[in-house]
């Protein structure tokens, strides 16, 4: 399990498409500072982003574009696990003595460390690139609290997101459904408050938190929760095809 971890942080970073998505990435979030606005996938949050990005104003700015940054970790995952199905590659760790559930928490220990990774590298260069060129602002009420728990609860939802789309992957072995995934989610998933607004749970089910969100502590914990439970759900979904499928 650990050869595979290893190999596969090897091959991402010898992969030009990582590379190139992290590039994109960057220029992304020095479009914000510089310009006030980042770009974003689906709905975007409410509150307006167009804004002077001090550094602490671009973190909380930051906070807001978590579906740009799910796309990029959605393009590492297609590079990592992505090509392996589609091109058959899991068959030489399997039948190296790997098991197939050892291969299955191999890959996602790997997203999990690349979906922290991409939050902090976000968080950061926003932070740094703001407080250069705009100086460092002043941190909001709580601030160091409510932005960990942001963070968290961002991370649960991008792994969440994650495993929807590495369902979607182990089930057909096509790395085109990773995003068919993310982009049909993005609008199945805000249907139920459409059509049945008064369940309070299903608000949650957008998978979207951002630092404005984390000075409710209810908001909070339910959202928390409704990202484990999809995490769970479609791990569990996602490992039982895996392990009943043909090589």
């Amino acid at each position: 399990m650990l050869h595979t971890i290893q190999a596969d942080f090897y091959r991402l970073f010898r992969s030009k498409g990582f590379w190139i998505s992290e590039f994109f990435l960057i220029l992304n979030i020095i479009s914000g500072v510089f310009f006030g606005d980042t770009g974003h996938v689906g709905i975007q949050s409410p509150q307006k982003v167009k804004t002077t990005w001090t550094g602490f104003k671009a973190l909380v700015n930051c906070s807001n574009n978590i579906s740009t940054t799910v796309l990029f970790i959605l393009i590492i995952i297609a590079i990592v696990v992505g090509v392996d199905l589609n091109q058959k590659l899991y068959k030489n760790s399997i039948t190296c003595g790997v098991s197939r559930t050892g291969y299955f928490f191999a890959k996602a220990s790997v997203i999990i460390a690349i979906s922290f990774s991409q939050f902090i590298l976000s968080y950061a260069l926003a932070f740094i690139l703001g407080t250069i060129v705009h100086g460092l602002g002043t941190a909001p009420h709580n601030f160091a609290a409510h932005f960990a728990v942001t963070v968290l609860i961002q991370l649960l939802c991008s792994i969440a997101w994650a495993s929807i789309a590495t369902f979607a992957l182990y089930m057909t072995h096509s790395i085109v459904a990773i995003f068919v995934s993310f982009i049909l989610g993005t609008a199945v998933l805000g249907l139920p408050t459409v059509f049945f607004p008064k369940i309070e749970l299903f608000k949650y089910f957008g998978l979207n938190f951002n630092f404005v969100l984390a000075s409710d502590a209810t908001v909070a914990q339910n959202s928390a929760l409704v990202a484990l439970g999809f995490i769970v759900i479609f791990a569990l979904f996602g490992l039982i095809i895996f392990k009943k499928q043909d090589l």
